[in-house]
């Protein structure tokens, strides 16, 4: 009996969100979608904003998802073509690896009618990925406080949001390698910095809650990672500026970048969304974006 067709959707994510470093992800209404068709070889063809990846097909994050998870049940994977498409790109802190780790797992899983619960799905995926946020995002939806335990284990803490929080998302026509993002960041911080850190952490909970400005930009004061990658970025700081003068509740990176987060209420979001275009447009012209999104309850699922 020939293997169905299977297709499947994954949210985008952000992350750490100024003081939560490596611990917070929040699943965006972006989507990464993946069909798997039976083939005679194995090919992989990214589509739309997914297009402008160079990955060889071997480190393609689906791809490598399946893998591991064919390794874990013990079988082969069958052969097929995996189509993946997004209105997002890679490299832009926006968790597309995450997305696509987590949709080989899965895959993999349900091609090899294996019996792998959620639990260890997201283990693996972080494992893959190395630090948790983006993939509990994806598999779980929603937003997620990470904290590790003993033996590689996890517990992912549920943070609430308040119902009128938006994003705009400024895409700049250039991304942001990881492992170069990492080098950003100095190898030991003082006592001062990782005071700060600490007391802000429940700022940040609590300004995504409430939704107060002055709480919210406390918890998006970030001296731990921020100002070393904003280093690597051109116009930046300046879509940051422009986005605080604009009205924004804040704006900070999207995981290591290089996309600006900028965190909204629903009304004004629209006079705030043509700023941003405009301060893009003088910046990049047509090669920059501005994406608007809010966030997603739901992780992956198949269609």
């Amino acid at each position: 009996m020939p293997l169905p067709t299977l297709n499947l959707s994954v949210p985008a994510s952000t992350s750490n969100l100024g003081v939560g470093f490596d611990a917070l992800g929040v699943a965006l209404g972006l989507k990464m979608e993946i069909c798997w068709t039976p083939s005679p070889r194995v090919s992989v063809r990214r589509n739309r904003a997914l297009a402008e990846s160079t990955l060889p097909t071997g480190r393609d994050p689906v791809v490598r998802g399946m893998r591991r998870a064919a390794r874990l049940i013990g079988q082969s994977l069958p052969t097929g073509s995996l189509d993946i498409s997004a209105n997002f790109p890679p490299g832009r802190g926006l968790g597309a690896s995450g997305a696509g780790m987590v949709a080989g797992l899965i895959l993999g899983n349900r091609l090899l009618k294996g019996k792998m619960p959620a639990t260890s799905l997201l283990k693996e995926a972080i494992a893959l990925e190395g630090h948790p946020e983006n993939a509990v995002a994806a598999l779980l939806g929603g937003a997620h406080w990470s904290v590790p335990l003993e033996k590689g284990d996890w517990k992912h803490l549920q943070v609430p949001l308040h119902r009128d929080l938006r994003f705009l998302l400024v895409i700049p026509p250039y991304s942001l390698d990881t492992a170069k993002s990492r080098r950003a960041l100095p190898e030991k911080v003082s006592f001062k910095v990782a005071a700060h850190q600490a007391r802000r952490v429940p700022a940040l909970l609590e300004g995504l809650k409430s939704l107060d400005a002055k709480t919210l930009k406390e918890g998006l004061t970030d001296q731990l990672h921020t100002p070393n990658r904003l280093r690597l970025l051109a116009g930046a700081r300046p879509i940051m500026d422009t986005a605080s003068r604009a009205g924004a509740l804040g704006a900070t990176l999207s995981g290591a970048g290089s996309a600006i987060l900028v965190l909204a209420r629903t009304g004004g979001l629209r006079k705030l969304e043509q700023v941003l275009k405009n301060k893009v447009s003088r910046l990049w012209g047509q090669k920059g974006h501005v994406l608007l999104t809010r966030p997603h309850a739901k992780g992956a699922a198949f269609l």
